[in-house]
């Protein structure tokens, strides 16, 4: 209520009338202004959440060798292992249920068409049709896939082969690295000793 009457008593004086209207002005334009600051950032994000949010182009190279995956996964692996302490010479082999499964985006256009007709006899026919069409989004100048979500696929096991890996606190070192990084169960990994 203070701060209510101080206003008040700087209106009632005539010479402050002026400047109290420029100062209600100021702070008027001002919110308007942070009204349409608000509204701009709003419409930036909802056209960003337009976009697909995992969006990644995938070029028709990688899907002429479906092992590209499968080999960069094991060649990670075996550098990975290789820097454990005590672990020399590493070979890994991964075996999988299925492969990657890729979903690329799509533009779906449907529509639908109803009539109805009445016969002199007083009887109604319905008639319904329905048009689905479904085209893979492509990016134009690269033909590449416009990909929604990539599957990867799920680990059967993994067989390591390793220099150091007859001693036991090694060899435990590599099955739990392992089961790290897949997030499999210990059952799922073997580890031997490289000759």
């Amino acid at each position: 209520m203070k701060i209510f009457n101080f206003f008040k008593n700087l209106l009632d004086k005539k010479n402050n009338k002026k400047l109290m209207n420029s100062l209600i002005m100021i702070i008027i334009m001002s919110i308007i202004g942070l009204i349409g600051l608000d509204i701009i950032d709003i419409s930036d994000k909802s056209q960003s959440n337009i976009k697909l949010v995992n969006e990644k182009k995938i070029s028709d190279k990688e899907y002429e060798n479906p092992n590209t995956y499968n080999d960069t996964t094991e060649k990670e692996l075996e550098g990975i292992l290789s820097q454990i302490v005590g672990v020399g010479d590493v070979n890994v082999m991964i075996t999988y249920e299925t492969t990657s499964e890729v979903i690329p985006a799509m533009n779906v256009t449907s529509s639908m068409e109803e009539s109805q007709e009445k016969d002199s006899q007083g009887g109604i026919r319905t008639t319904k049709q329905e048009n689905t069409s479904k085209n893979i989004v492509t990016n134009n100048q690269q033909k590449n896939l416009v990909v929604i979500k990539e599957i990867k696929p799920e680990i059967r096991g993994v067989v390591v082969v390793a220099q150091g890996a007859e001693n036991i606190i090694v060899k435990n070192s590599i099955i739990d690295a392992v089961k790290t990084v897949f997030q499999i169960p210990s059952h799922k990994v073997m580890v031997y000793e490289k000759k």
